[in-house]
């Protein structure tokens, strides 16, 4: 027992002093452990981090700053510098990708950009005009400043889905099916009874109607029409290459079509770069008709006349020679006898141009009104809306046929009013999503201008953007109207306005636009007729 006691006591001191050790290790324990993170969290290593932290974002201020300017540098050698707001960052990656190869990036992050190979490669530089390093500035400085989703349209009126001062016309079933396109649409008014002309891409067909829409004639060509210049004895058709969509080929051309049997009889000029209008004038002032050409091709193309040097030949003037050459309006604005010319181009350098005729065929060269490459500048006018005298413009884009889907809540219809001195202001905008063309008429006869505005690459969920009526209620206050919901008609390509049956007030004829699978589409008609009742 004696033994068995003493071996108890032993263990119970070494127990003691085990645990003496261990109080002793845990505050010295505790001491290390904070002495370690006051250490780390100490003045100096706070400020090495906010340091570090400072440094990093002056560095991206830095970068944005370097890519901004890069960008005005290049980017703005050819056109107008976008901002970064005008498309969000995923389509922003699009559009930088589509602009590399003209500035001799064909190449980077081991990604290829696409080239056009069925041009001359001349067209694209030799050499990179900046480094890889500098092109990745530019990209994220429009990546990083872009919205990541684009804001919505901003419309101070709703549309009203009615037409109480029209009356819907249509076609017969001749003129309904899938997938139907209207490519060209006119009302002429040069004869009475008025007749109108349409064409149908896809069967590349122009009809002749008379005002009751019953068809008078028709002729079968091998591409679209999408302008006839009516001066002449025969009409002289533009013919805009083998279809309708955007490419390099040179297949377009003016064919002359006779009016007494509706037939071409000849192919005037050939190997076009997809023209879109053709006019008839004097350029020259020799007594002879020219023909002034808007070339909208596609990377290439031209705003030229064509010389009458008599006999059937002509001689071809380049007056711009770039593409995105959409609409011209001749006029001797300055009164000194000469045709002057008013053209709105897309493609690149997007605006509105005034080409001063100096005589001999000469011109001098003044843009009025920049818009950036993001536009998609489709249709002007001019028209005195404040009746000072002077020409303002009525603007329409919309066009995204360019690769970007991209729906942009500054496309629509907008009116620039002129000072007297061809300086131009905005005055109006109204949104339409895929906007393609206006024309301002005094519909209601109230002595103000009311516009009729069409839209192609609207957006799906607004069927109402293929056609809006803007009434003018004075003071650039508008009331916007639209098709009734009903209405098998949801996109137009084309339009024109006129007084289609004699009694004086201003008609509007519309022409369907198709884009997708004809299998999904229902028939609709080729074109519509809105009668004036006002």
């Amino acid at each position: 027992m004696t033994c068995a006691s003493g071996n108890s006591n032993k263990n119970t001191i070494s127990e003691v002093l085990s645990n003496k050790k261990a109080i002793v290790l845990i505050p010295i324990l505790l001491i290390f452990c904070l002495a370690i993170y006051i250490s780390c969290n100490s003045p100096e290593n706070t400020n090495e981090s906010k340091t570090n932290s400072n440094t990093d974002i002056k560095n991206q201020d830095l970068r944005m700053e370097q890519g901004k300017a890069l960008a005005a540098q290049h980017c703005q050698s050819c056109h107008m510098l976008p901002d970064p707001s005008l498309l969000d960052k995923e389509n922003w990656q699009v559009a930088l990708a589509m602009m590399g190869p003209r500035l001799g990036i064909y190449y980077h992050n081991d990604n290829a950009y696409k080239i056009y190979t069925d041009i001359d490669q001349s067209f694209y530089p030799s050499e990179p005009s900046m480094s890889s390093m500098d092109w990745q500035k530019i990209l994220d400085y429009y990546t990083a400043e872009a919205p990541s989703v684009m804001p919505p349209q901003k419309r101070t009126e709703s549309i009203k889905r009615q037409l109480p001062f029209f009356s819907l016309e249509l076609p017969s079933q001749l003129f309904y099916r899938k997938g139907n396109t209207a490519s060209y649409i006119k009302i002429d008014t040069s004869v009475k009874p008025r007749r109108i002309f349409v064409n149908r891409s896809v069967s590349n067909t122009l009809f002749l109607l008379n005002e009751k829409l019953q068809v008078m004639d028709s002729v079968v060509t091998d591409g679209p029409i999408v302008d006839i210049d009516f001066k002449e004895d025969k009409l002289v058709a533009c013919k805009i290459g083998s279809n309708l969509f955007g490419n390099n080929a040179r297949v377009g051309s003016l064919l002359r079509i006779q009016k007494s049997n509706f037939k071409v009889v000849q192919s005037l000029f050939d190997t076009l770069a997809r023209p879109v209008q053709i006019t008839s004038a004097d350029i020259n002032g020799d007594g002879k008709n020219d023909y002034l050409i808007s070339e909208f091709g596609n990377v290439t193309g031209s705003l030229f006349w064509m010389e009458n040097k008599g006999h059937d030949k002509y001689s071809r003037h380049n007056i711009r020679a770039m593409a995105g050459a959409t609409h011209t309006v001749i006029q001797d604005y300055n009164h000194d006898g000469l045709p002057d010319i008013w053209a709105l181009f897309a493609q690149g350098e997007e605006g509105i141009f005034l080409f001063t005729n100096k005589g001999k065929g000469l011109f001098d060269e003044k843009e009025l009104i920049r818009f950036p490459p993001t536009y998609g500048s489709s249709f002007f006018e001019l028209n005195d809306f404040n009746h000072d005298g002077s020409v303002d413009i009525v603007y329409t884009c919309g066009d995204r046929g360019d690769g970007i889907n991209q729906l942009k809540p500054y496309h629509g219809v907008y009116v620039f009013l002129n000072n007297g001195k061809n300086i131009f202001s905005k005055e109006y905008f109204f949104p339409v999503n895929g906007c393609i063309k206006a024309m301002a008429r005094d519909f209601d006869k109230d002595g103000d201008l009311d516009i009729a505005v069409i839209g192609f690459f609207t957006d799906n969920q607004q069927p109402e953007e293929g056609f809006i009526y803007l009434e003018n209620k004075g003071n650039f206050h508008f009331q916007p109207y639209s098709l009734p919901l009903k209405t098998n008609f949801k996109k137009a390509t084309t339009m024109d306005v006129g007084d289609l049956d004699g009694d004086g007030k201003q008609d509007i004829i519309i022409g369907h636009g198709f884009i997708g699978n004809n299998a999904m589409d229902d028939k609709k008609p080729l074109f519509i007729v809105l009668k004036n009742r006002f």
